[in-house]
């Protein structure tokens, strides 16, 4: 079965500019992710890992959700920071 991981929050429409350069060069060191934003909700954006496990998605949890990691630069640019960041797996039936 393959499994994905969804990474889903609103980024505040100021931080734009910063946020998509943060994104971009966070996202370069994975091979299995793509980066999507809403068609009809601007600033609106979905992370989509492909190919995950589920100890990738434990891992993805502790380090966006935790109080300090990497991510906090560009958790920085979504209002309400940490509990506006939603993570879920999905596993294919």
């Amino acid at each position: 079965m393959s499994r994905i991981i969804f990474v889903e929050y609103r980024i505040d429409p100021a931080q734009r500019e910063k946020y998509l350069r943060l994104i971009q060069a966070k996202l370069a060191s994975y091979s299995n992710v793509v980066l999507y934003e809403g068609t009809d909700q601007p600033n609106v954006f979905v992370e989509q890992y492909m190919d995950t496990t589920p100890e990738d998605y434990v891992k993805m949890k502790r380090i966006r959700l935790n109080e300090e990691s990497e991510w906090d630069e560009v958790t920085d640019c979504i209002p309400g920071g940490r509990t506006k960041l939603h993570i879920w797996e999905f596993e294919s039936k």
